[in-house]
């Protein structure tokens, strides 16, 4: 899959979760985490939702120009991301024993894309 397409299926979902995060942070952090949210919670989620928006904004602003430095940087931050979001989720689930409906999902899916970014990496630069 090229970073081109990556990046505007990446950049997308990022915008729609951080939306949905900064808007309304409660049904989102109980679907992921099954648990309710305290108003600092609710303060850190929406936090988290205003990065990824952002992350989700220069992916899709970054997917015309691949090929520069400034779209290798967000390629390669977006990379990571998607590569620790799932670490972390799959922790979350397996280590904490947390889980709302999406959370085993949200960690499979960060895991499929942060693959398809490495992979996409390696052979752009072939």
């Amino acid at each position: 899959m090229s970073l081109r397409l990556l990046l505007l299926l990446s950049g997308g979902l990022e915008i729609l979760a951080g939306s949905a995060a900064l808007i309304i942070p409660a049904p989102v952090v109980s679907l992921l985490l099954g648990s309710s949210l305290d108003p600092i919670a609710s303060v850190l989620a929406r936090l988290f939702g205003a990065g990824v928006f952002a992350l989700g904004l220069a992916c899709l602003k970054t997917r015309h120009d691949v090929g520069s430095p400034a779209g290798l940087a967000v390629s390669l931050g977006i990379t990571a991301y998607n590569v620790l979001a799932a670490v972390v989720l799959f922790w979350a689930a397996a280590g904490l024993s947390l889980g709302g409906l999406l959370l085993w999902g949200a960690g499979i899916g960060h895991a499929v894309i942060g693959a398809l970014f490495v992979s996409a990496l390696v052979t752009s630069r072939r």
